[in-house]
Formats: structure tokens, sequence, C-alpha cells
């Protein structure tokens, strides 16, 4: 029987990991094999949920330093990556919520009388 704990690394909080010269703690992005339609698929979606429009997703794509949507911009092209963006937005669409501030409750007490019991 395999034992799963044989390879197991110790669990550390990055913010108590040692800071080594060699580790800059710098944010790497790199492509990983997949599916990229799924993952544009995803990535809409949960943009979406957090009220982002079609504009909004698409201004990501426009910035390099989002890699994933831009990497998906130079793959499809600007009009296909914006057809496929509101295909996906179509289908689950924009989380919107409004809010509303109340009135404060009036700060003077109103005595209710009540029946007396019979």
């Amino acid at each position: 029987m395999h034992n799963a704990h044989a390879n197991a690394v110790p669990k550390v909080h990055p913010a108590t990991r040692e800071v080594l010269p060699e580790d800059p703690m710098d944010l790497q992005g790199f492509e990983v094999p997949g599916d990229p339609n799924l993952m544009m698929r995803l990535l809409v979606e949960d943009y979406a949920r957090m009220g982002w429009n079609t504009e909004a997703i698409m201004s990501l794509a426009t910035d390099p330093n989002y890699q994933v949507f831009h990497g998906l911009l130079r793959m499809f092209g600007e009009g296909e990556l914006r057809r496929r963006i509101s295909d996906v937005i179509a289908r689950c669409g924009v989380m919107c919520v409004k809010t509303t501030q109340r009135e404060p409750p009036p700060t003077q007490l109103v005595q209710i009388d009540l029946p007396a019991a019979k």
C-alpha cells in the first residue's frame, strides 16, 4: 500500500518562511498545458460574478500585466475574444448588487399601549 505521507512536505505559511536571496518572492506567471477555451470560460464567469461586464474584462486583455487574458487576446484576436466573452456572459449573466442606505431609526421612543388582558 502506498504511504501518502512518505513524500509529505511540512506546511509553512509564506509569511513565516525564511527569506532567501535566491527566492525573491516575486509573483511569476507562466504558461501551463490545458484547454484555453475552458480556462477563458471559467475566468470570465469568475469576473462576471464580481460584476465585470464584457468591456471591463476586455480591458484586462489589453493590459500585458494580465498575462492570461492578454495571452487569450493574442491567441484569439480581439473580435473573437470579445465574442467568446460576450457568449459566456450571455449564458451566466453579470452579478449586480444595488446598495441603499436606510434612514437612521428615530431616536425618540414611542409608547405602545396594549389592551388589558381579560
